[in-house]
């Protein structure tokens, strides 16, 4: 009988090269997904200005894993009024969605154009852009000053009935029973798929103080002072006693902070502009609330331009600054009429048929020039000798009869139309020397 191929050491063998062959195909554990959850909006923050609300962040650029740009389709905001904010594993269930924002990626800057003329921007889609900060509003109307009755949650006792009740005039009693509009956001990324919320953002929603009457622009040569009249319901600070030797009363509630003022330049077409998503934050020239009923307008007097400007009334509700309606706006368009001061220091020095006047520079930055005045003497009325404004601070009379006493006097001008004229110089009198 022929010996058999396939003996114990070849077998053996083959066992060990299978086995090696599906190790080597063998697959490991599985990897775990790529994050594609967008990161929530950052720095978020809410303030109000008169009845609008506003919210302000960061559009998210990347994912929760940290991959750009990020999967965001749109940026949800969601609100509640309520005196005590929501809260909870999901704060979608305590609060109304009120808006969506489309979300898109920055379009890639245009390429050079060979000739080196700019080259037209590539058109965004509506919305806002990755990275961006965004800037959304909404107007506090009657129906959202009205409290909603919050998800009591798991396990806590439910909250009496006029808990929520919304409370009428200024409040100034403890923060637990100031009635607020609460607001957070969500990004979600094209497939549904929601970023975690915001932090949770309050403002105060009661009555703030009027806005300031009788605004008065004055204005000088360098400055510009805006005044008003107090607002018709401010808060003003508590009186010290009559008696220094008593002590002030301890009020039962916490007193309001005096009511504060900020001032803010405006359009004159009052600026609103057509694209929502372009809406930026209104400004103030104030950086803290005013404490008096006067500012000066900083920067330089800008002449024949028109500038309008508003004040609002800023009240400090449970901690939280609430900023009133805008007043009524003034208007000024500030023109030169501020002459240059005299000049200084006129002094004649006679020869031989001519008369040198010298004098000192003015300092002015719209100065035009000088006009040179002569008459003779001791006659009170002077004419111009020379026919238009010379920038030389000297100037050579070679016009003089020789043996008349002539009287000399300088006036500055501006650039202003019509032009402003100083007063005279001083005068000085001489003759120039006969030949």
């Amino acid at each position: 009988m022929k010996p058999s191929l396939w003996g114990p050491g070849v077998l053996f063998l083959l066992i060990v090269s299978v086995g090696l062959l599906a190790a080597c195909g063998k697959k490991g554990p599985p990897l775990p997904p790529l994050s594609r959850v967008p990161s929530p909006p950052a720095n978020p923050q809410a303030a109000r200005f008169g009845d609008d609300a506003y919210v302000w962040f960061t559009v998210p650029s990347t994912n929760v894993g940290g991959q750009s740009p990020a999967d965001v389709s749109a940026i949800e905001l969601y609100a509640v009024t309520s005196v005590l904010p929501p809260s909870g594993p999901d704060l979608t269930e305590a609060a109304e969605k009120i808006a969506t924002y489309p979300v898109h990626v920055p379009p890639p800057p245009p390429p050079p154009a060979p000739d080196g003329t700019p080259a037209p921007s590539f058109p965004a889609p509506p919305g806002f852009a990755q990275g961006a900060t965004a800037v959304v509003r909404e107007t506090l109307t009657p129906d959202l000053r009205v409290a909603t009755v919050l998800p009591t949650p798991a396990g806590a006792p439910p909250a009496p009935e006029d808990a929520i009740e919304p409370l009428k005039g200024p409040i100034v009693g403890p923060a637990g029973g100031v009635l607020r509009r609460h607001y957070f956001l969500v990004a979600v990324a094209p497939r549904g798929r929601a970023s975690a919320p915001t932090a949770v953002l309050s403002v105060p929603i009661d009555d703030a103080s009027e806005p300031p009457t009788g605004l008065q622009l004055e204005y000088t040569e360098s400055s510009m002072t805006l005044a008003w009249q107090p607002s018709s319901n401010a808060y003003a600070a508590p009186a010290a006693p009559e008696d220094p030797t008593l002590l002030p009363a301890k009020p039962l509630l916490p007193m309001p902070s005096p009511t504060g003022y900020h001032v803010s330049e405006v359009p004159k077409d009052g600026g609103s502009s057509p694209d929502p998503f372009a809406l930026t934050l209104p400004s103030t020239l104030t950086t803290e609330p005013l404490g008096t009923t006067t500012f000066t307008i900083p920067g330089a007097v800008r002449y024949g331009e028109e500038r309008c400007f508003v004040v609002r009334a800023v009240d400090v509700v449970s901690g939280t600054p609430t900023i009133g309606r805008a007043s009524q706006p003034a208007c000024v368009t500030p023109a030169d009429t501020f002459p240059p001061a005299a000049p200084r220091q006129l002094a004649a020095i006679a020869g031989v048929g001519v008369i040198n006047l010298i004098w000192e520079p003015n300092a002015e930055p719209d100065l035009a020039g000088y006009i040179v005045l002569r008459g003779t003497a001791p006659g009170e009325t002077l004419q111009a000798l020379t026919p238009s404004p010379i920038r030389e601070t000297t100037y050579r009379d070679q016009t003089a009869t020789p043996g008349v006493r002539y009287v000399y006097a300088v006036v500055a001008v501006d650039s202003a139309s019509p032009q402003n004229v100083s007063g005279q110089s001083n005068r000085v009198e001489d003759s120039s020397r006969t030949p």
